[in-house]
């Protein structure tokens, strides 16, 4: 697409704010735009145009559009509804809904600031929010992170989003922000790719720099944001709401006014930022202080949003006019080359003196040395631009671009951001599979407190054990068990196998051909009949205290039970194996409240076969909560309803947890076992050193204690070898 007029106009600046015969200026004394009566006075109230502003209408390429849409401090030149936070279909639609309410207020709550919970609340928040993006847009792929730094962006090449995860990071306050965040990232990836391909072309056809790519990157983002958020109105008038509250979020802590930038320049690109993004913010002062200029803004977006081709008119207008306006004020300032190298310098030598000062080293440098470092200082800028080449109208747009935004939008400086080790956590966390039930008082069997399960998948990588890895112990364990895994299998490999028996001398039946010639005899019991038995397929949970007890050396041998069972089961179709750890109230002591799951092995989960070399003595137990919810999770995950469950409990001693001790704990286990016991499943509770037998009578009927842990394995196999009548 080729725009008419480009960016070497050398008119006069004035003539770029008229169409045709529309030379109107804006008129104090009215507040509007008014007619000149040719002495330049107000031709309807007779007061004098003035102007703030030096320089009140650069030049640029003519607009293709109309008249110039009024802006008033309530007007917008799109009609959008300023009750609505200036976004674009939300006007009174079913979808906006209360503006102080929380769209999203389902997925929070209940949640403490602790580090254990704060890295599950936000991978909960996480996939929710991507649920989010795939709704925008199904056939677009994307992945979503939480950015490290307090910003939000999306990679175009690579499909990522990134949004702000310090809005989040002590409670769920601002969820919709982030939602809304979320959506207009994605709708980036949806849109945006045919408007850089554009920049890339402008920048080549017209040989720009490095410093004016950037600013029609800057003013393409602009005018960008607003075009993808029109689009959404179109297709998901639902997800306007999420818009409103990001817009009401960075815009209205101003308290509906801009402050003012000390950059002339930066100052007019974000009163475009203002009037594309939120128009209330630019008061009565700012519209009369940059009159033309909005006259101009006004004009070129009047139809941005209508088309691509539009929107791609619309920058490179824009983006031209402020081109004229840099290299009209750095025209203006005869020293104005020297001045900003001079500013530069002072800056770059304020920033030095500071960091002395903080060290307490200022008065180590004489007035002399001061002076003469700021020379040097300067020299080094002077080099600059001149190895860089930059013309006056550069270094104006280049100053300017750290102040863009910065006044304009509201950020959070005193939220804690997402550091990279949070952000791994949650990443590892999401790895794992991580996922949670609160369980109701019914489902819980009566339990009133510590009602919430978490599961998460074992890795093989990742921490080591007394500096070894996961790996290696669990090459261990299976050296160790060698002949305990040779001895199991033999037995375990004949499970599962036909088995046809031939029932002769039969009355009824198969005629059995051998017995014909005694049919003379008078004989009727001719007849066979085959009988095939074949084996039920067996489910076998496997379910270890992982509480702090366990430690040393009762915990490697439940380990190498779990591995013996692992290899000698791990051929056989009729066996189907689950391996979980259990403890309770966290990883850490942050978490209280919760039964803490971990899959080691799952016919579902057989990607890291090692991750039982990690099977370690960690927190507290509630025994009765991992039963119910270990004997769901196998029901719900087994390929046959119907095959016989064993679970075998290996724990050294009696639950202990967070409200979950003495009468409590062994009631409620006990409760727990009774009702998975009709629900088809043999439960036999193997008690190691420590464990009471008292107390394994209390909640179990089937219970063996094992007084030398070293026997684990063997008594183990025993079990399912009896169960399994081999």
């Amino acid at each position: 697409m080729v725009i008419e007029h480009g960016p070497h106009r050398t008119e006069s600046i004035d003539d770029w704010t008229s169409v045709g015969d529309d030379d109107d200026d804006f008129c104090y004394g009215c507040d509007d735009w008014t007619e000149d009566d040719g002495h330049g006075n107000c031709k309807e109230c007779g007061v004098s145009f003035k102007t703030i502003d030096p320089f009140i209408s650069p030049t640029t390429a003519k607009v293709y559009s109309s008249s110039a849409p009024k802006v008033s401090s309530h007007g917008d030149m799109w009609g959008r509804g300023r009750s609505s936070g200036y976004t674009w279909g939300s006007g009174g639609g079913w979808w906006q809904g209360n503006s102080s309410s929380s769209y999203t207020s389902q997925w929070g709550g209940g949640w403490s600031s602790s580090n254990t919970d704060r890295d599950a609340r936000l991978l909960k928040h996480k996939r929710h929010l991507d649920s989010l993006c795939k709704v925008v847009s199904p056939t677009v792929k994307h992945t979503l992170s939480y950015s490290t730094g307090k910003k939000n962006y999306s990679n175009m090449e690579r499909g990522s989003i990134f949004v702000d995860g310090s809005l989040l990071y002590d409670n769920d306050d601002k969820l919709d922000v982030v939602a809304g965040l979320s959506i207009h990232e994605k709708l980036h990836l949806v849109h945006t790719a045919p408007l850089l391909a554009w920049e890339k072309k402008y920048g080549y056809d017209n040989d720009l720099s490095m410093t004016k790519k950037k600013l029609l990157h800057n003013i393409g983002n602009i005018i960008e944001d607003e075009f993808i958020e029109s689009q959404l109105a179109k297709t998901h008038a639902g997800f306007v709401s999420y818009i409103e509250k990001v817009k009401r979020h960075y815009f209205e802590k101003h308290g509906k006014k801009i402050e003012d930038c000390d950059d002339a320049f930066a100052d007019v690109v974000n009163t475009l930022l203002a009037l594309v993004r939120y128009p209330e913010v630019i008061d009565a002062e700012r519209r009369k202080k940059h009159a033309k200029h909005l006259q101009y803004f006004a004009r070129a977006l009047k139809t941005a949003t209508e088309s691509r081709e539009e929107s791609l008119k619309a920058v490179q207008s824009c983006y031209e006019y402020l081109v004229q306006l840099a290299e009209e004020m750095a025209e203006a300032s005869k020293d104005g080359d020297e001045e900003s190298i001079m500013k530069r310098a002072e800056d770059k030598m304020a920033d030095v003196m500071k960091a002395w000062a903080k060290a307490g080293m200022e008065d180590k440098l004489s007035p002399e040395e001061k002076e003469d470092m700021l020379e040097k200082m300067i020299e080094d800028e002077r080099a600059t631009d001149e190895r860089h080449g930059r013309t006056g109208a550069e270094r104006i747009i280049e100053d300017a671009d750290p102040k863009l935004a910065k006044k304009l939008v509201a950020y959070e400086e005193d939220l804690k951001s997402i550091s990279d080790e949070l952000a791994k956590r949650i990443a590892d966390l999401e790895d794992s599979d991580y996922s949670e039930e609160t369980y109701g008082k019914d489902k819980a069997l009566g339990l009133k407190t510590g009602l919430k399960v978490t599961w998460r998948n074992q890795k093989s990588s990742g921490e080591e054990r007394f500096g070894r890895s996961k790996i290696a112990v669990y090459d261990d364990g299976v050296a160790e068990m060698k002949s305990a895994i040779s001895g199991l299998r033999r037995k375990i490999d004949l499970y599962g196998d036909t088995k046809m028996y031939t029932i002769r001398n039969q009355k009824r039946g198969r005629l059995d051909k051998k017995m014909l010639h005694k049919i003379p005899l008078g004989r009727d019991d001719l007849f066979k009949n085959i009988v095939i038995d074949e084996d039920k397929p067996l489910d076998v949970c496997l379910l270890i205290d992982e509480s702090g007890s366990m430690g040393s050396h009762k915990m490697k041998h439940a380990r190498e039970c779990a591995i013996a069972l692992r290899e000698a089961l791990k051929d056989n179709p009729a066996l189907s194996l689950w391996v979980f750890g259990h403890t309770a109230d966290g990883y850490s002591w942050d978490d209280k409240g919760a039964t803490n799951m971990s899959v080691y092995w799952s016919p579902q989960y057989q990607t890291d076969l090692k991750a039982m070399g990690g099977l370690q003595a960690r927190s507290e137990n509630r025994d009765g909560m991992a039963i119910l919810s270990s004997a769901e999770r196998v029901r719900n995950e087994s390929d046959s309803p119907s095959s016989n469950k064993l679970m075998i409990v290996i724990s050294d001693g009696e639950p202990s947890a967070a409200n979950y001790r003495g009468h409590t704990a062994i009631q409620h286990t006990r409760k727990v076992v009774k009702h998975i016991e009709s629900q088809g499943w043999s439960v036999i509770q193997v008690g190691i050193s420590g464990a009471r037998e008292h107390t394994m009578k209390d909640m179990f009927k089937n219970w063996l204690y094992i007084d030398d842990s070293s026997q684990l394995a063997n008594k183990v196999s025993r079990i399912i070898r009896k169960v399994i009548k081999v």
